[in-house]
């Protein structure tokens, strides 16, 4: 990194830090601020230097104040990308241009401003895999005779009042493929950084791949019910992950425009970012949704769970009138 640029770093950093309440120490090597708050500390150090940026990350400080060590946290400013840290925060320059306004509208409102330190790159990918561990824990496997059900709220009694037919009502398990996903990563393009980070779940129909409103959390181990029809999937697990994998990869792309001027001549270049298969951490299982099929002069499906009539048939082969 320029000294120049090094030294104009600092100085915005000192400002943003100051309208935040802290008290600002300008340090030798091997940092370059330290900012006190109370009983927190932040140390700074602006570089591009990898080496450097590692070893300051690695290295654990510690502030003792009245007796008490306090661990400080750490902030790298840098022009280096590619630059990751398992405890520092990085800001790059867009975030330095995002809290250096939020400050100078804190301080043009005359309020203190509170700033916000960034979770680390590997810290929040480490966090988000280990809450989608927790997650898949949490929702045991279904033992042997049980399978993963949406519950059962509407009576076969119900079903048929909601249908309007005069018929019998049967139970239908039908298969969906549930999934979770995390996805963290960036691309660069021009100087602008484009963010692919999510998480959320979701899940397609077994039979016919077509995405279902429905909440995969939701899904309880259930004993199989004697008088219930259990459908079997259509789609291969494997079909089903390719076929998630890429709704999931459009989703988190994102298309960027870059004006640039040349002259009196104003150019403008689009481009579509997407993350890469190893930036999306995907989980996929078998989820089954309880129908109510009521045949009468029609045939009606009931959501048994949520008990609303199926605008479209969830097993293929069936035709609502």
């Amino acid at each position: 990194m320029d000294e120049s640029v090094r030294r104009r770093a600092i100085r915005e950093i000192t400002l943003i830090l100051e309208t935040a309440g802290y008290d600002i120490e300008e340090e030798g090597d091997p940092f370059d601020l330290s900012a006190v708050a109370g009983k927190e500390c932040i140390l700074v150090m602006c570089t591009d230097d990898p080496t450097q940026a590692r070893i300051f990350d690695n290295k654990p400080y510690i502030l003792e104040e009245e007796g008490e060590k306090i661990p400080c946290k750490k902030l790298i400013f840098t022009l280096n990308e590619r630059l990751t840290t398992h405890e520092a925060s990085i800001w790059l320059p867009e975030e330095l241009g995002r809290y250096a306004g939020e400050a100078a509208v804190a301080r043009v409102e005359g309020r203190r401003y509170r700033i916000r330190m960034e979770e680390p790159p590997v810290q929040k990918q480490q966090r988000r895999e280990g809450r989608m561990q927790e997650r898949q824990t949490e929702r045991r496997a279904p033992a042997p005779g049980s399978i993963a059900c949406l519950s059962v709220h509407v009576s076969q009694q119900e079903a048929a009042r909601i249908s309007g037919q005069k018929g019998e009502g049967r139970l239908r398990l039908i298969p969906h493929w549930a999934y979770q996903y995390s996805c963290m990563g960036q691309a660069t393009f021009k100087g602008k950084q484009i963010c692919f980070d999510g998480e959320g779940t979701g899940a397609i129909s077994a039979i016919n791949g077509l995405r279902q409103e429905i909440d995969p959390e939701g899904a309880i181990p259930i004993e199989i019910p004697d008088n219930a029809e259990v459908v079997r999937p259509s789609i291969p697990a494997k079909d089903a992950e390719s076929q998630i994998l890429q709704s999931l990869t459009d989703a988190l792309s994102q298309r960027v425009r870059i004006k640039t001027e040349s002259g009196d001549a104003i150019f403008s270049e689009e481009k579509t970012f997407k993350p890469n298969r190893e930036q999306i951490n995907l989980k996929v299982w078998l989820v089954y949704v309880p129908v109510w099929q009521v045949r009468g002069r029609n045939i009606v499906e009931v959501n048994a769970t949520t008990g609303e009539i199926l605008a479209e048939p969830m097993d293929e082969g069936v035709e609502l009138l």
